[in-house]
């Protein structure tokens, strides 16, 4: 009788003891997926050791080293950047270029002497007269502007196709290199499939 009341006695503690580790287990496991359910932490960006967010600066293209290429159905219009007498007019052309501002765009002025395209995302945009001396001979590049006007249109350039009198500055930022043949047969509406800027050979 004694033994027996001994081993259920055992069985009880072991039953206890059972329980006690369930019970264990059980807050472990809500524990858990409480934990799984709270929001994860913001991602923080890396700072320097004196608490400024380190910024990587994106690298100016130098107008010297690129060639500006005008792609259109009829061939490449290849554009060297005076980039010493016209540096802020030329890193304006590329950035345009960059963002495709002339992508799909036409020529919406030809005449004997010229022909001129531009975007319409920019028109209300100015810059300064740069380079204003230069002759407006076959094969330059210049930025348009209003009759009169003392600052040029960011967007809206030309090429000549002649030697152009002019009775104010115009900046020259670019001369043709290459694709003068494709130059003398755009006609108006003609199509920029897009400007793309490349290094020099």
């Amino acid at each position: 009788m004694l033994a027996r009341q001994n081993s259920n006695r055992t069985h009880k503690l072991i039953l206890a003891a059972l329980f006690a580790t369930a019970g264990v287990f059980t807050t472990l496991i809500i524990s858990c997926t409480q934990q799984d359910k709270r929001e994860a932490p913001v991602p923080r960006q890396r700072s320097s050791g004196a608490g400024n967010v380190q910024t990587v600066a994106k690298p100016q293209i130098n107008p010297a080293d690129v060639l500006a290429v005008i792609e259109t159905e009829k061939g490449n219009i290849e554009i060297e950047f005076l980039a010493t007498e016209a540096p802020e007019t030329s890193r304006n052309f590329i950035k345009n270029a960059k963002v495709h501002y002339y992508k799909r765009e036409k020529f919406h002025r030809v005449e004997p002497l010229l022909i001129q395209a531009g975007s319409r995302f920019v028109t209300e945009e100015n810059i300064p007269i740069e380079n204003g001396a230069q002759q407006m001979s076959r094969g330059v590049v210049a930025m348009a502007k209003e009759e009169g006007a003392t600052v040029a249109d960011a967007s809206e350039f030309f090429i000549c196709r002649d030697t152009i009198i002019v009775n104010s500055d115009y900046t020259v930022f670019g001369k043709v290199t290459s694709g003068m043949d494709v130059v003398d047969t755009i006609v108006i509406d003609d199509a920029i499939i897009n400007i793309t800027i490349r290094d020099k050979d």
